[in-house]
C-alpha cells in the first residue's frame, strides 16, 4: 500500500501541488468569510447598535475623552490591573527598562510605568507630565516609593513646559492614543530629548498585518467607535506610522506584541 502511494506521489508536478495549494487556501478563505458572516448575523443587533452610535456621536472631542479620565482617575488602577498584567504591563517592562539619566513621562496618568522604570537601574531623575489632575493625585501617591527623584506636574503634551535638550529619555505608554494631536506630541518629545538621547513608546494601535487588521475590523474588534468613549483612548491609530513621520525622530526599532496591536517603538 505505501509503495503504491509512493509511485502516485512520485507522479506529481508542481501544477498538481499548486492546485491543491490553491484549491485548499481558497476552501480556507471561503470557511473564514462564512464564519465571519456568521458573527455578523449572530451580533447583527450590537453591530446596528454600534453605527447608530456612531452616526450620533462619532468621535469624542478632546473635552469629552478628558472627561473620562477624570471619572475613571480613581478607580483606573482596580480597573486595568487584571487586563494588564498579561500585556501593557509586560511591555512596560520590556521597553522601558532601557530608561537611562533624567526621563520624561508624557502623558503620565497615574503612574504605572513606575515599576518598569524601577527596574532600570540607570534612571537618576523623573518627572511625569499630565494634564488631568484627577491621574496626577493618583500618581502622587506612588512617588515615595520610587529609588529616584520622582515628581510629577500638570501640563501640555502639545506644548511641554521644558527647555530644549533637557532629558535623557523620554517615554509614552498610552501616549499618543490619549492626545489629541499625537503628531505634535511627538515633535515636542523630540524638541526636549537631548541629541544622544532615547524616546522609548508602548503602543496600542492597528494591527501590523494588512490580513489581521482587515480581520478585525470586519469582526468589528479593532477599531471600536465606542471605544474612546469608554476608555478615553483611541484604539485606531498606526504608531509606528506616526512616528516614522515625525521629521525630527528617527525609528531604531519597532516591536509588535498581542497579535501586532501592540507597538514598542524606540
Amino acid at each position: 500500500m505505501s509503495f503504491r502511494l509512493l509511485s502516485i506521489v512520485k507522479q506529481f508536478r508542481w501544477y498538481h501541488w499548486a492546485g491543491g495549494a490553491a484549491t485548499a487556501g481558497a476552501m480556507n478563505a471561503g470557511l473564514l468569510i462564512a464564519i465571519g458572516k456568521s458573527y455578523h448575523w449572530i451580533y447583527s443587533d450590537y453591530f446596528d447598535e454600534v453605527k447608530k452610535f456612531s452616526r450620533k456621536y462619532g468621535r469624542p472631542s478632546e473635552e469629552k475623552r478628558l472627561e473620562v479620565f477624570e471619572w475613571l482617575a480613581s478607580s483606573y488602577d482596580k480597573s486595568v490591573e487584571n487586563k494588564e498584567k498579561g500585556g501593557a504591563h509586560v511591555y512596560r517592562m520590556e521597553e522601558f527598562g532601557h530608561a537611562r539619566g533624567d526621563v520624561l513621562e508624557v502623558a503620565v496618568g497615574t503612574g504605572r510605568c513606575f515599576e518598569a522604570l524601577a527596574s532600570a537601574d540607570a534612571v537618576q531623575n523623573y518627572i511625569g507630565i499630565d494634564c488631568t489632575e484627577e491621574m496626577l493625585d493618583e500618581a502622587r501617591k506612588k512617588l515615595k516609593g520610587c529609588a529616584f527623584p520622582a515628581r510629577v506636574v500638570a501640563g501640555d503634551a502639545h506644548c511641554l513646559p521644558f527647555d530644549d535638550h533637557l532629558f535623557d529619555t523620554v517615554i509614552g505608554s498610552l501616549c499618543l492614543c490619549s492626545l489629541e494631536h499625537p503628531d505634535t506630541a511627538l515633535l515636542e518629545m523630540a524638541r526636549v530629548c537631548r541629541p544622544d538621547g532615547q524616546i522609548l513608546l508602548v503602543e496600542p494601535g492597528l494591527c501590523k498585518s494588512r490580513l489581521l487588521r482587515f480581520c478585525q475590523q470586519y469582526l468589528g474588534l479593532v477599531p471600536d467607535p465606542k471605544h474612546a468613549w469608554e476608555f478615553g483612548w483611541h484604539d485606531d491609530l498606526d504608531p509606528p506610522m506616526l512616528v516614522s513621520q515625525c521629521s525630527r525622530l528617527q525609528i531604531k526599532s519597532v516591536k509588535t506584541r498581542a497579535l501586532g496591536n501592540w507597538y514598542l517603538i524606540t
